[in-house]
């Protein structure tokens, strides 16, 4: 009566959550399965994918091939969270490039900082124009987040640190509506926290979640498409921790 859903969360026991009347998680637990550190679903379609930005430095994308992985969701850009100044990642073209030539499915995203509507779309028409060219075929996500500190609370000089639940689910909509509008997949980018804490989820229905959590399993009450299980993967061709994924959708070529 109060909008609110008593579950039993396979990671973090009874919580309260937000009652959407949006589908719900209808994944099979017992068939996620670990080899290795690879996470892999044994009862339908899954792939695996990596995301990776200038930050990964120099890639070697036919050892990445070569590894296992199937796509990679590409960081096109970002928007500063203190001057809010959108810059194009620098190894965007090279990534896009030899991914491409290696074989590998693509799918983009975009790090926000936007403060409004008009921002995200900003955003979006940013990500169009880049992707010029390119087969993407896997999801353009929109990955909104607060800038956080060391010690994990939120940065209180960043210009996003006020923006409210209601803001931010409006970001995803302006961001998403856009994207879709344009023919291609709209995907948006969130944890457990910001899904159950802070979107109004029943807003974004119409967009594929790509969701984070780093855990055996993923315990998410309501849908998603791709799963981020670990942010310090290790993948042949890249030097250092790199984020891993499983897409649970038919997205790729």
């Amino acid at each position: 009566k109060d909008g609110t859903l008593l579950i039993d969360d396979l990671n973090d026991g009874k919580m309260t959550i937000p009652d959407f009347d949006i589908p719900t998680s209808s994944y099979d637990i017992d068939k996620f399965t670990e080899k290795d550190g690879i996470i892999t679903y044994e009862n339908g379609q899954s792939a695996l994918g990596i995301n990776v930005n200038q930050n990964r430095g120099d890639i070697d994308w036919v050892k990445v091939k070569e590894s296992g992985v199937e796509f990679a969701m590409i960081r096109v850009g970002y928007r500063s969270f203190k001057t809010g100044l959108i810059t194009p990642d620098s190894k965007f073209e090279e990534n896009m490039k030899g991914a491409k030539e290696a074989g590998v499915d693509i799918g983009v995203y975009f790090f926000s900082q936007a403060v409004t509507d008009a921002e995200a779309e900003e955003e979006a028409s940013f990500v169009l124009q880049q992707i010029q060219g390119y087969q993407v075929t896997y999801p353009i996500a929109f990955d909104w987040e607060f800038a956080i500190k060391d010690d994990g609370s939120i940065n209180e000089d960043s210009r996003t640190v006020n923006c409210t639940g209601e803001q931010i689910t409006g970001f995803v909509d302006a961001f998403c509506k856009k994207i879709k509008k344009s023919g291609m997949t709209a995907c948006y980018y969130a944890d457990k926290a910001m899904g159950y804490e802070k979107l109004d989820l029943s807003r974004l229905s119409g967009y594929d979640l790509w969701y984070a959590e780093y855990q055996k399993a993923p315990s998410f009450h309501y849908d998603f498409k791709i799963w981020q299980y670990t942010s310090n993967g290790e993948v042949p061709g890249i030097s250092g921790k790199v984020p891993i994924n499983i897409a649970l959708k038919s997205y790729g070529s």
